[in-house]
């Protein structure tokens, strides 16, 4: 059976949420039918405000921005706005739409968390990085490795669209994954916010050699500590090897938000300007990691305010 998946489609809605107007409300099919819920009923969030320092004049309690913290302040204020994602497809195309989507939640009950086949073609290595912020404090890990396939085979099925390996130190340092790289393996099957992702990988078999400089830990430390974080999310870093989606978990108030933020690993400031797609564009190349022998070059930038760098360890299961 041939499998597709429809929730990572971004063509489907726009939204005018101030949250989403960095990517020009281009949010995915899944943040909106399932992450919020918010079609076609909408939804409601608050606008908060200061009246202190609409004035120019400083926080009492000593805050930089109003938040939820300031619930029972004097000069607090919130406004309630009520939005509605808007509908990009005719209606004809959103039914198929909405088949497509039953047809890969069925798939998905059938193959989630089972342990399963798995074979294609790495389509790039990429560190796999989480973050957590506490208090205002941010805190980054390297947990691993992602190898990101574009399409390739899950059971039985034919999956066409991009899945992910998540794969440990240990199983990174046996085999060397590299793009280009052919390969069998099994591994439990998840999703993730819209993504399936392959946990636990296992029984690796290399069919084919791959191409490029093998990442490492140290290498892939320096990188992180030198990234650059974007506030949008365009396709073309995305697609980008040195383009990596973290995952962020916010506490604050005994709350706990979950979203991912891109950060670059080349160090590039701006999207706009970015050299690695323009020398792309001019067939250097410069998206595939050096072969190699060869030197990496990342362009000098100071880490990010705040951000430490720990190393956790991968425990077996």
């Amino acid at each position: 059976m041939i499998i597709t998946n429809p929730y990572k489609r971004r063509d489907v809605f726009r939204c005018s949420q101030e949250a989403h107007r960095s990517f020009e409300g281009r949010v995915s099919a899944f943040h909106v039918l399932r992450e919020k819920n918010c079609y076609p009923q909408g939804c409601i969030y608050f606008v908060w405000h200061c009246v202190l320092m609409q004035k120019g004049r400083a926080c009492i309690h000593k805050y930089s921005h109003p938040g939820r913290k300031c619930g029972g302040c004097t000069y607090f204020t919130a406004d309630k706005v009520h939005l509605q994602p808007r509908l990009l497809l005719p209606e004809d195309a959103y039914s198929i739409f909405l088949e497509d989507a039953e047809r890969f939640d069925e798939w998905m009950r059938t193959v989630r968390y089972r342990r399963l086949a798995v074979a294609g073609r790495i389509h790039t290595v990429k560190p796999w990085v989480e973050r957590k912020v506490l208090d205002g404090r941010s805190r980054m890990a390297l947990r691993g490795w992602l190898l990101v396939f574009r399409r390739g085979f899950i059971g039985l099925d034919e999956y066409r669209d991009p899945f992910y390996v998540r794969v440990p130190e240990r199983l990174m340092a046996r085999h060397t994954f590299l793009p280009r790289m052919r390969i069998e393996l099994t591994g439990e099957i998840r999703d993730d916010r819209g993504r399936v992702i392959v946990h636990h990988p296992g029984q690796v078999e290399i069919l084919s050699k791959g191409w490029g400089r093998p990442w490492t830990r140290d290498r892939a430390l320096v990188a992180v500590r030198t990234a650059s974080m974007f506030e949008e999310q365009p396709d073309a870093c995305l697609d980008c090897p040195w383009g990596v989606l973290v995952d962020v978990s916010e506490e604050s108030g005994g709350e706990t938000e979950k979203y991912r933020h891109l950060y670059c690993l080349k160090g590039v400031q701006d999207p706009g300007g970015c050299y690695v797609n323009a020398m792309a564009r001019a067939g250097k190349r410069s998206c595939t990691p050096e072969p190699a022998g060869r030197a990496c070059s990342l362009p000098p930038s100071s880490p990010p305010g705040g951000l430490s760098i720990s190393r956790e360890k991968t425990s077996r299961r």
